[in-house]
């Protein structure tokens, strides 16, 4: 009988918040309390083990990954090409499954998403066991998982930024006609166009600098601000055939060099609207405002996360490609998802500076955040009698990492030039 009332005492503690932990007020001297206590114990595993609803007895005729249960001739749940696999998308991509908000109910469900696991013993003795929290009608799409940017082919289709055809952000010039920055081209016949729709303060302290700086450079978008200066910008894609918005299905944006000023007080920040999900280097140095991107607010696409820098940086760490972000680069950056899209909402700010300038904001589709990065000359260590050529840091190379098969795009000769006056006579 001991070791039976040690077993209760261990099942009554697990159980809080349960009719179980109500009898932890009895006194466990009395025989008939504690039988009490075993057949309520029986009766619960009774009912685990008939219950259809229990993660363990779902997905019996369906293909288990993670939280999914896709259909059972899918060969593989979610990944590159699930949408071609016998049962289509619907049954064996990830992606459309959790657009669906399909619950599995059933041990021959397929095609729906097992229930979120309990959140454990993580609240002290058993508080909180098997109280999970609730789930939205339809979940966030999770942008750390690999799998997901494959199968949603993000890296394959991530938006160009390599030319502009207008540029008047907010009437700022230095063009003329329509107050926009419209990037050309940035996927197949569409185009993006940026608005002002609250006052746009470029630097004017620089004859050189300013909105001349705003555009395309190097693969990034380009936006310049004054310090002590904020807007809002909407950002829509046209089709470039017809002039119309046109919806993007789904899209990444990656936001660098979230930085500021020498003044301690200066900070720079990004408030974006409209995200499904995101995603920050593990050791990011981004301070985090997301309150309003509850795993509701994501799952319907209208999440909001503002990003402030937190370290002091310069155009000597500025980023020279999205898909070779240095570790200093990498965490002061961010990706974030959006989902049936023609337009979303940002909002910039540069506060505390002591002294007036500009900074630049820079922004691209794809980046190594989430995709397998490009290595570039610059990491590529020459052989004695060789050094790095000039153009190094912006030159890709063919293999990743950079090999001896990209000696010849790297490295120039660091020897000498021969000349006539330093080479002997042959008859000497």
């Amino acid at each position: 009988m001991r070791a039976s009332f040690l077993y209760v005492v261990g099942i009554a503690v697990a159980c809080a918040g349960s009719p179980i932990d109500e009898a932890l007020d009895v006194d466990f001297h009395h025989e008939n309390d504690v039988l009490s206590l075993l057949q309520v114990n029986a009766l619960k595993h009774s009912q685990d083990e008939t219950d259809d609803s229990q993660p363990s007895q779902l997905c019996r005729t369906g293909l288990r990954s993670g939280r999914f249960c896709c259909g059972g001739d899918c060969g593989r749940c979610g990944g590159r090409g699930c949408q071609n696999r016998p049962g289509g998308g619907r049954s064996c991509c990830t992606n459309v499954i959790t657009r669906s908000g399909r619950r599995c109910n059933g041990g021959n469900m397929q095609n729906c998403l097992l229930p979120r696991q309990s959140m454990g013993m993580g609240m002290g003795m058993g508080m909180g066991m098997g109280m999970g929290r609730p789930e939205p009608q339809i979940p966030p799409t999770d942008l750390g998982a690999p799998e997901i940017v494959e199968e949603l082919g993000l890296c394959e289709t991530s938006l160009m930024f390599n030319s502009v055809s207008n540029s008047n952000l907010g009437g700022a010039g230095p063009d003329g006609g329509a107050q926009d920055l419209t990037f050309s081209d940035v996927a197949e016949n569409t185009n993006l166009v940026i608005t002002a729709t609250s006052p746009y303060t470029p630097n004017m302290l620089n004859p050189t600098g300013g909105s001349l700086r705003n555009g395309a450079r190097q693969g990034f978008g380009v936006i310049n601000m004054a310090s002590g200066s904020s807007v809002d910008l909407t950002f829509t894609f046209v089709d470039s055939r017809t002039g119309s918005t046109k919806v993007m299905p789904d899209f990444v944006i990656t936001f660098f060099d979230a930085d500021h000023g020498m003044g301690h007080e200066s900070r720079e920040s990004m408030t974006i609207r409209g995200l499904t999900s995101y995603v920050v280097d593990d050791e990011t140095s981004l301070q985090l405002e997301t309150s309003g991107a509850d795993d509701v607010a994501l799952g319907n696409g209208a999440g909001v996360a503002t990003f402030t820098s937190s370290l002091r940086g310069s155009k000597e760490d500025n980023p020279v490609s999205p898909l070779a972000l240095s570790q200093l680069q990498a965490r002061r950056s961010v990706v974030v998802l959006l989902e049936g899209k023609s337009q979303f909402t940002l909002t910039l700010s540069e506060t505390g500076y002591a002294n007036p300038q500009g900074r630049n904001i820079f922004f691209a589709g794809a980046s190594n955040l989430i995709c397998e990065g490009e290595a570039k000359c610059a990491s590529y260590e020459c052989p004695m009698g060789f050094e790095l050529r000039q153009d190094a840091e912006f030159v890709i190379c063919d293999s990743s990492p950079c090999t001896v098969m990209d000696h010849d795009s790297c490295c120039a000769s660091s020897a000498p030039p021969v000349t006539t006056q330093n080479v002997a006579p042959a008859w000497r």
